[in-house]
């Protein structure tokens, strides 16, 4: 009976060691089910977030290739590569990342490309200005009128360095909406017309400049 008793204990034994390990099992089953729950949503919400700043970059992106005088965009698109971040999704980062930055910078030189377009013609109309009142030459308007054509090439070669680089910008920007795409959606991103239109009309800002540039070169200073 002893014997048996041994039996029927060890039995029972066995089985709340089962049920502890089984119990223990599941336990860990359920909390790894709700880690990957829980990366799950951290995931899509992080998505979500960097999809909104897209967005939001592309509509000001819009607005500074819509229109002549670019708004000052470069700050709130700064603020958007800083927050445009998913651990959970690198490579949506990565894409969000590049994107950004390049309508940041598309934005930055448009800002300067209109101030300097501003500053050229202002020191084009000084030169011009300065060369009608021929009749007063002496050493002190030769010497001024050396300053202003220098003021005037200064103001075109930084104008034509700007323009350049926006230029690239423009042509390199589909690089980085082939990368973001997939992850965004196309319509997220902005239009190839308007793209390829201000960059036609950046390279005939090229030639204008440079024509302008010629002009003011053949005022004659003897």
């Amino acid at each position: 009976m002893q014997a048996a008793c041994r039996t029927v204990c060890w039995d029972m034994g066995n089985r709340n060691i089962n049920t502890v390990i089984i119990g223990a099992i599941v336990a860990v089953l359920i909390a790894g089910l709700a880690y990957l729950a829980f990366v799950a949503v951290q995931k899509r919400s992080q998505q979500r977030h960097v999809k909104e700043l897209v967005v939001d970059t592309t509509q000001k992106l819009r607005q500074v290739l819509g229109s002549r005088t670019s708004p000052d965009y470069v700050a709130p698109l700064d603020a958007n590569v800083k927050q445009a971040r998913a651990p959970r999704d690198p490579r949506l980062t990565d894409a969000a990342e590049q994107y950004i930055i390049g309508a940041r910078e598309i934005a930055r030189r448009r800002v300067e490309v209109d101030r300097l377009t501003r500053e050229a013609a202002a020191s084009r109309q000084a030169l011009a200005g300065h060369m009608a009142h021929a009749s007063q030459r002496n050493a002190a308007w030769l010497n001024e009128a050396v300053v202003l054509k220098k003021r005037v090439e200064e103001d075109h070669f930084n104008l034509g360095m700007e323009l350049k680089a926006l230029d690239q910008l423009l042509y390199t920007l589909p690089e980085a909406e082939k990368s973001l795409a997939p992850h965004v959606g196309r319509a997220a991103l902005i239009d190839d017309g308007l793209r390829d239109a201000a960059r036609k009309q950046t390279q005939d800002d090229m030639r204008r400049a440079a024509d302008d540039l010629a002009r003011a070169r053949h005022l004659n200073l003897r």
